[in-house]
């Protein structure tokens, strides 16, 4: 103990002088390390918010919902026996005044409301109080902020609404201004915030607006067959959830209540902010992958440098473990310093983050340090940097001490043979640190198959790039010498024994890999926004549409030449219950992507023809007059992940009744398909005698928008209408704002590569000095010295930026098909941009590592050589 405990002593005191040529180890390592920390430190503060406030977040402890009618006496009852209850209604309405009309998300409310949590408002003033009726006396100053011209809009009372600043802004209101919802009055008696239990409700489309229940009433917007949410959220006083739940089903089975608890609640959001922070784990799992390529370059570079130290140790009798004890204890402190630097700088990132990351989903996140995420990024960082620093490590232990002194000027340092590798003491290290990252891993993502082909992909990404650099090398021994001096010298730069050129190729084309598969995955995904959704959707989504109205706007739209198209198709909202005969509850748990569906009711919709833009996958259309068993229509989305064949059946529940159908096909749903693009499609026969409302999609002439809106305000005001535009800016706004996290997660993996690369550089940078002595020493000016570099730098990283592009594409594609499932776009003009940039940065940064070769003095170093 004695013994080693004075070579860790060597060790510290020759490091003390040399940190300073760790900056890029410990960047490399910082910037992984704190990727990790501060994305998962975002996930847990979620979950652990999501956990603490999941009965506010649901607004009780169990949530009961219908759709198609309100609850009866005896329901209610039921819900005032178990606890407090509210009753909360959901539709979509128009609000109108001075002309100007918006879309509005109501919220009908009881008194009870909110029984968890509280409603922020301007001014702060009891919500109850700003929902009062308000009566006009004819005078002003008395309950009308606009006097007798309020009473001559109104009459005799309006109701108070609440309603998200937009709509004053939309329709120019300020608070006390009237304004029209429907068939009643109302004044804007405050704008709205926020409410406790917005997360469960979903994405909302349309400006969020509270009234009392009465005065949704009042509207006459619920008419029958109109699409709208019940919901009864009851506080327990004694039953345990999971209890009453089961009591409100079997007490009133033929109601088919969609109940739901706290955690069923949060699942949704859960899920939804699951994938992206997958993907940001992801990618920095991959930061920190290259950055164990530039702690390899660091160590190399160093132990390179450090040559005479080696030659010193061993001349005085250093066996090869006690080199190695040497240099592994100076790698593990450096590290750990690395380390710590991340922790601190991904500990800042995410108390930053999390208020905006609060702010966006409506939750309340503690701005704080997570030890568990720290302590995960803290080991991930502290594997990879072992593990990629072993192979120069067994490289150093390996050198003889003739061979250090022969060569202590030239900076190269032996290479690792294929063979050495499977040696135990090289081999085992290195197999001990890939599977405990694994585990690591695919216990931090709980995707432990995800893992396994992030892996195999990384692991077949760093054999391609360096099996294509040693074939590069061994092309250009073979090749004729040329003519000019400058190529030549350049190529002989790259195929030279202990050329850095297998180096460089991995490291830039890691690096590009990583920046393309962030740019193609951020692009393809607002681009399904921006591009495809917008191309192909509708100007105005025309709401709940009762058959005659249906009917009228389809031979408007036939004879004005503003409007280019209209497309209608009844809606229904049912629960499904069972699959192929499974009950849903046996089927649990369900796969991520289709959960939704069997969470509470979900759209559906009934149809004679096939309709256009969907192409049939398996199974057959029904006849257009079909009359008999029911039969049903699934999206492909939703048969693969449950395995679902036709001939299968399908359980639903509408309006109470249960209806068995058989899988007649199975679709390939398209933006294409319009109003028809729904998981679930019954045949005729049946459905058709449910009350239903149509959903009809106006699309206008490119260019006339407005007039298409104001001449559908003026032939049917009481048609409650969306201008898409609305709807795409509010998912829009989520997902861009998601996307730009990945953005700055990217941006951190962006500058580890560029840092890589300039460790790749460094790491050769006392052999080109010798390089650029010689080429003095034989009359080369700077000029000819800097275009042979050049060109070296050039034809690298086109072999780099290939085989990255190549590598970015395919991963890119792949994340995008299997875990986020959405649709891959291949931006050929992105790929040339990052193309064009890696080339520059590859050149830009060899030039900036290497300069000092192009200042090296021959006398200075032909005397210390």
């Amino acid at each position: 103990m004695s013994v080693l405990a004075g070579w860790l002593r060597i060790a510290l005191r020759d490091l003390r002088g040399d940190v300073r040529r760790f900056g890029l180890l410990l960047a490399c390592l910082a910037l992984g390390v704190a990727t990790i920390a501060a994305v998962g430190s975002v996930g847990t503060a979620l979950q652990a918010a999501l956990d603490r406030d999941a009965r506010t977040v649901l607004g009780g402890d169990i949530e009961a919902q219908l759709s198609w009618r309100r609850a009866d006496a005896a329901e209610r009852a039921l819900f005032d026996e178990l606890g407090q209850a509210s009753e909360v209604i959901e539709v979509s309405g128009r609000a109108s005044a001075e002309g100007g009309t918006a879309f509005l998300s109501i919220r009908g409310v009881d008194g009870a409301w909110p029984l968890l949590g509280a409603v922020e408002t301007r001014p702060a003033q009891p919500l109850q109080e700003l929902l009062a009726q308000r009566a006009f006396s004819g005078e002003a100053g008395t309950g009308s902020p606009s006097g007798n011209a309020a009473e001559q809009r109104l009459g005799e009372n309006a109701f108070g609404l609440v309603a998200g600043s937009l709509l004053a802004d939309r329709l120019g209101l300020a608070i006390g201004d009237t304004l029209t919802v429907g068939g009643a009055s109302f004044v804007l008696t405050g704008l709205l915030d926020r409410v406790p239990d917005q997360v469960s409700q979903g994405i909302q489309i349309g400006i969020p607006a509270l009234m009392s229940v009465e005065a949704l009433e009042a509207t006459g917007i619920l008419a029958p067959g109109v699409l709208a949410r019940y919901r009864y959220k009851i506080l327990l006083e004694t039953e345990n959830p999971v209890v009453a739940s089961a009591l409100v089903q079997s007490r009133f089975p033929e109601a088919r209540w969609q109940i739901r608890t706290p955690r069923e609640a949060i699942g949704d959001l859960a899920r939804f902010f699951d994938i992206f922070s997958r993907f940001l784990v992801i990618v920095g799992l991959a930061s920190l992958l290259v950055g164990g390529v530039g702690v390899s370059n660091a160590v190399t570079a160093y132990l390179a440098e450090r040559r005479r130290s080696i030659a010193t140790l061993r001349a005085i009798g250093a066996t090869g473990a006690q080199v190695m004890v040497h240099f592994l204890a100076q790698v593990i402190i450096l590290a750990g310093l690395g380390i710590g630097l991340g922790l601190v700088l991904g500990g800042l990132l995410s108390i930053v983050a999390l208020p905006i990351v609060g702010d966006l989903l409506s939750i309340p996140l503690d701005a704080g340090l997570y030890p568990g995420p720290l302590l995960t990024a803290a080991a991930f960082g502290a594997l990879i940097g072992l593990g990629f620093a072993w192979l120069p490590l067994q490289a150093a232990q390996r050198m003889k001490p003739a061979m250090l002194f022969r060569s202590a000027s030239g900076g190269d340092m032996p290479s690792i043979a294929w063979r050495d590798l499977l040696r135990p003491a090289v081999a085992i290290p290195m197999i001990i640190a890939a599977a405990l990252t694994y585990l690591l891993a695919a216990t931090t993502l709980g995707r432990p198959l995800l893992v396994l082909w992030f892996g195999v992909g990384a692991a077949l990404s760093f054999a391609l790039l360096r099996a294509a650099a040693a074939l590069l090398q061994m092309g250009l021994r073979r090749v004729p010498p040329l003519p000019g001096a400058r190529l030549r010298n350049a190529l002989k730069s790259i195929h030279r024994p202990g050329a850095p050129a297998p180096t460089v190729v991995l490291s830039l084309g890691l690096g590009l890999a990583l920046l393309l598969m962030i740019a193609l995955v951020d692009s393809s995904i607002r681009n399904r926004l921006a591009g495809e959704i917008t191309a192909d959707a509708p100007s105005f989504v025309l709401m709940d549409l009762f058959p005659d109205e249906a009917d009228a706007v389809a031979q408007f739209a036939a004879t004005e030449p503003s409007i280019e198209s209209f497309q209608s198709s009844p809606m229904l909202r049912g629960a499904v219950t069972a699959v192929d005969g499974r009950p849903v509850a046996e089927l649990r748990p369900l796969p991520d992507e289709v959960s939704w569906i069997f969470e509470g009711e979900t759209p559906m919709t009934w149809a004679r023809a096939q309709p256009q833009g969907t192409e049939l996958v398996a199974g057959d259309w029904w006849p257009e007059d079909w009359s008999g068993e029911p039969l049903v229509s699934v999206g492909r989305m939703l048969a693969t992940p449950l395995n679902l064949e036709v001939g299968d059946t399908l359980s639903v529940s509408l309006f109470g009744e249960e209806i068995t159908a058989r899988i007649a096909n199975i679709r390939d749903m398209t933006a294409a398909a319009g109003p028809m693009n729904i998981n679930i499609m019954l045949s005729p026969g049946q459905v058709e005698n449910y009350p239903q409302s149509y959903l009809g999609l106006v699309k206008a002439v490119p260019g006339q928008e407005d007039i298409v809106q104001g001449l559908l305000v003026d032939r049917f005001p009481e048609i409650i209408f969306l201008a898409i535009g609305d709807a795409l800016e509010t998912v829009t706004n989520i997902v861009s704002s998601l996307s730009d996290a990945v953005a700055v997660v990217g941006g951190l993996a962006v500058i580890s590569g560029i840092l890589v690369l300039a460790g790749a550089m460094a790491a050769g940078r006392r052999q080109r000095e010798a390089d650029a002595v010689i080429m003095k020493v034989l009359g080369a000016r700077r000029g000819d010295i800097i275009l042979a570099f050049l060109a070296e730098y050039g034809l690298l990283g086109l072999l780099a930026a290939t085989l990255g592009t190549g590598i970015g594409v395919g991963a890119a594609w792949a994340f995008l098909t299997y875990v986020l499932e959405s649709p891959f776009n291949l931006d050929i003009g992105l790929i040339a941009l990052v193309l064009a940039v890696a080339m520059i940065i590859s050149i830009g940064v060899g030039m900036a590592t290497t300069w000092s070769a192009l200042s090296a003095r021959p006398v200075r170093h032909l005397r210390t050589a």
